[in-house]
């Protein structure tokens, strides 16, 4: 399965050899590192759409 083009390809060898680690090392902590904080985003969003929807109940309950 191909999974990067070349330009990442070219980048992931440069990182590599600049930190001293193996191409796969770098991959894997990348790909690690961005699903993390894509859960963290989602964490981060349902708990904005919490806040939302408990700031509407207050002011809807407070304008009366």
């Amino acid at each position: 399965m191909k999974v990067l083009d070349k330009t990442l390809e070219k980048r992931v060898r440069s990182v590599s050899k600049k930190l001293g680690l193996p191409e796969q090392e770098v991959v894997h902590r990348a790909v690690a590192t961005y699903l993390e904080n894509m859960e963290d985003l989602g964490l981060l969003q349902r708990e904005l759409s919490a806040w939302d929807a408990l700031s509407a109940e207050t002011m809807r309950i407070h304008a009366l």
